[in-house]
């Protein structure tokens, strides 16, 4: 690759890459405006600023959108490596010094009320200079759009292009209220649950699938749900209180299942995993607050699950 002319990009700043690779991921100036914390002419005369001093158009601008050209897809990829470096070496020299800063983080409401609520005291003693607004949303948002540094999901596989880290497998299980088994009686195979109350999880306008096994390949079971939630707390109470069959994640009923309020249904029938991920908005920029937030996540994880496994 012939060098570019002495002083050509003299004029450029970090921030000019940064606006740049903004624009690209928001594919809208004033998005990256707002997530930059800039005014939106600022963006604009900063990658304009890069187009005159490489003397190629970047992004091509309509009235209603932008698009990406060639080269700016190129030279977005070296951006992205640019800024990589540069935000590795400056978590380097802060290494040895406490976090500092805001991050925002989302998590659905099981996890965050049962895993994350009991600990997060944890992570904040251990890095006083750091600020955390954590939303409880069972939905995924637009992490670029609303400046989430890290969003906790459980799915089976990761239904977004971002960068995500598996922090660990999540098993379900099938489970009653004593209350309920004694006046509708216990299933024995799948099949009886067509006879039962459920109370299930959706993700989209349709109740989400059990998949079960005992030997062999999975089996989707269509079951009627007489209750439907997006809110796992929500589900959990209600199962709780005799309302019917419900299908949790192990961390949010084991509390439960310890103390006889709950009991397993069909145990002897597994109910597939998910996976718990974080995802996070750039590639290859990760912030210290960000990986430091997910180590912690990862660790109060493993120690539930540890806890589980020594008491089962």
């Amino acid at each position: 690759m012939t060098p570019l002319p002495h002083g050509m990009l003299n004029d450029a700043s970090i921030l000019s890459l940064r606006c740049f690779v903004a624009v690209v991921e928001t594919q809208s100036f004033s998005s990256a405006a707002r997530q930059l914390r800039l005014a939106a002419s600022s963006v604009t005369k900063h990658v304009q600023l890069l187009e005159n001093a490489i003397g190629v158009a970047l992004v091509h601008r309509t009235t209603r959108r932008i698009s990406v050209t060639d080269a700016g897809e190129r030279f977005y990829d070296q951006c992205l490596g640019i800024l990589a470096q540069i935000d590795s070496a400056a978590a380097v020299m802060i290494a040895e010094r406490s976090l500092s800063g805001h991050l925002r983080v989302v998590a659905p409401p099981s996890f965050a009320a049962t895993l994350l609520g009991p600990h997060l005291h944890e992570f904040l003693a251990d890095h006083p200079g750091l600020s955390i607004d954590v939303m409880v949303s069972s939905a995924t948002p637009d992490l670029i759009r609303d400046r989430i540094d890290v969003a906790i999901t459980l799915q089976e596989e990761p239904e977004s292009k971002l960068a995500h880290f598996v922090l660990a497998e999540s098993p379900r299980v099938l489970c009653a209220a004593p209350s309920y088994v004694e006046r509708f009686g216990m299933p024995e195979e799948p099949r009886d649950l067509d006879q039962h109350e459920c109370i299930s999880g959706r993700f989209s306008e349709l109740a989400e699938a059990w998949m079960l096994r005992k030997d062999g390949d999975w089996l989707a079971w269509h079951v009627r749900s007489r209750l439907l939630s997006d809110n796992g707390d929500l589900l959990r109470q209600a199962c709780l209180m005799g309302s019917g069959i419900g299908n949790f994640y192990q961390f949010h009923v084991q509390t439960d299942l310890d103390a006889g309020l709950l009991q397993r249904v069909l145990p002897h029938y597994e109910s597939k995993p998910k996976n718990i991920y974080a995802v996070i908005p750039h590639r290859q920029i990760v912030r210290p607050q960000t990986r430091a937030f997910i180590e912690f996540t990862k660790q109060i994880v493993a120690v539930r699950r540890s806890s589980q496994s020594t008491e089962h």
